[in-house]
């Protein structure tokens, strides 16, 4: 691939109408590593009014029919989950793809989904702030004792650990600026999500790196993701049409397509692609409507060698 940003695809897991069967999925992920993408990613919702495949699970799918692709969530709500049982999951995961895991988290999550799951919502800054320190505590040491806000552990061990050290990679999504400073200075770099256009990319990105300066840490060392929804093809109309139908089942609320997805001829989605990449994004997460292996062929064939 023509650039030095890290091109990924993020897989969709997210249906309108019934999702794809495993065969699908399974020669979306093949395909994606043969036409030279860097990574593979996947979101994350528990409660929707459309179908939902769950990330991990899928990403376990991807992992097993490739060798190569770094594996990633964008972004999975580690607030909803155990942090024990996450941590598990996750170096599990990372273990037995070889190391090619990358965990986007964030504190999203409907008010339902709180609700159900008894998760207190207005305690969701401090619980993620603790399921970070217990997973990477269990990741990294051989015996952990600990006695935290809400959980309690005493001299247990988890095993085998990610292949991964000193841990997997943990990059935070979100726009708000308690967000932007947690990913300078407590996790390894920050996601932004599918909202905002270059330039609000560029400034949030500025703040990240200011804030990691403040905190001892060389900017240079974080990852600076976006996510962008993606639709290839000569009619844009038809392809702006297209994405909106997605993202408005997906957002439910009103999406403005044109400010905040690309789309259109390979031209244009490049120099689209291209603004994120001079605004500082390191990686991209395209992600298109479907795990359509056209869709994948076009961008990688198509867009990606117009980037610079």
């Amino acid at each position: 691939m023509a650039t030095t940003a890290k091109i990924g695809l993020l897989m969709p897991c997210s249906f309108a109408d019934d999702p794809p069967g495993l065969a699908t999925f399974v020669t979306f992920a093949r395909q994606a590593e043969a036409l030279g993408f860097h990574s593979l990613w996947v979101t994350d919702r528990i409660f929707h009014t459309i179908n939902i495949v769950d990330p991990l699970t899928l990403l376990a799918c991807a992992a097993a029919v490739t060798s190569r692709l770094r594996l990633g969530t964008s972004v999975l709500l580690a607030a909803l989950r155990h942090p024990v049982w996450l941590a598990k999951t996750a170096a599990s995961l990372d273990y037995l793809s070889g190391g090619r895991l990358i965990l986007g988290v964030s504190l999203g999550g409907r008010d339902e989904e709180f609700a159900s799951l008894g998760v207190p919502i207005k305690q969701r800054v401090s619980l993620l702030r603790e399921h970070l320190t217990v997973m990477r505590r269990l990741w990294t040491e051989p015996e952990v004792t600990f006695h935290g806000r809400y959980y309690r552990l005493d001299q247990v061990s988890m095993e085998p650990k990610p292949m991964q050290q000193p841990g997997i990679p943990i990059l935070m999504g979100g726009r708000a600026e308690a967000v932007l400073k947690r990913s300078a200075e407590e996790a390894d770099g920050w996601i932004a999500g599918g909202y905002g256009d270059a330039e609000a990319f560029r400034e949030s990105w500025q703040k990240v790196r200011a804030y990691a300066a403040a905190a001892g840490k060389d900017p240079e060392t974080l990852d600076s993701g976006k996510l962008l929804h993606i639709m290839v093809g000569e009619d844009r109309q038809r392809c702006l049409e297209q994405l909106a139908g997605f993202t408005h089942a997906y957002y439910g609320r009103p999406y403005d397509v044109e400010r905040h997805s690309v789309f259109g001829p390979p031209q244009d989605c490049a120099a689209q692609i291209q603004a994120f990449i001079d605004a500082g994004a390191k990686t991209l997460m395209l992600w298109p409507t479907w795990p359509d292996v056209e869709q994948a062929t076009r961008i990688a064939r198509e867009v990606v060698p117009l980037l610079r």
